[in-house]
């Protein structure tokens, strides 16, 4: 019920965006508000705590995200007045989700063994944009037991291009 919720206050948000023309900037501060809620232990505290007023959460709020738009701290009124401060967010999240959904953009994980360089981050993207149609924020994870090559992962799909991914299926050969 919350999620479907959140999902209501994130595409009003969105849209108020659109209209004001600054969907972009609403998008990299709804970032650092999930990042912050779902990171700051005593945040999240504040927000689900039945003792502390509607009217403090929303001073706390206010205080540290004190960098947002008019537009944001409109929503976080909204969602006191509502009593539902605590879904902050996960409107955010699903901000993110939706806005992600109208620029075509994906998470990718890619999974080599050293850091990838600018060049290979390049033609993991061109891979990327060629298998999904769309662009994706690539993070590099690096796990050295896949000994070299990659693990590319988008969305449900993965792709293993690594040395010890091909063993792996060389020794089921061997095996059978």
């Amino acid at each position: 019920m919350s999620r479907r919720a959140a999902k209501r206050y994130a595409k009003a948000l969105v849209e108020l965006s659109q209209e004001n023309n600054n969907l972009d900037t609403i998008y990299k501060q709804m970032q650092q508000i999930f990042t912050t809620t779902t990171q700051n232990k005593e945040l999240k505290a504040v927000l689900h705590s039945p003792v502390v007023s509607l009217s403090d959460k929303l001073a706390v709020v206010k205080e540290v995200f004190s960098f947002a738009d008019k537009i944001v701290l409109d929503i976080f009124k909204v969602l006191c007045d509502n009593k539902r401060i605590s879904l902050l967010s996960l409107v955010a999240d699903e901000f993110i989700v939706h806005y992600k959904q109208l620029n075509n953009l994906q998470d990718a994980q890619v999974t080599t063994a050293v850091k990838m360089t600018n060049a290979i981050e390049e033609k993991v993207q061109a891979k990327v944009k060629a298998v999904t149609g769309n662009t994706a924020t690539i993070t590099n994870i690096i796990d050295q037991s896949i000994l070299g090559g990659f693990i590319l992962r988008v969305n449900d799909l993965q792709f293993d291009a690594s040395v010890q991914g091909n063993l792996n299926t060389l020794k089921r050969k061997l095996l059978n």
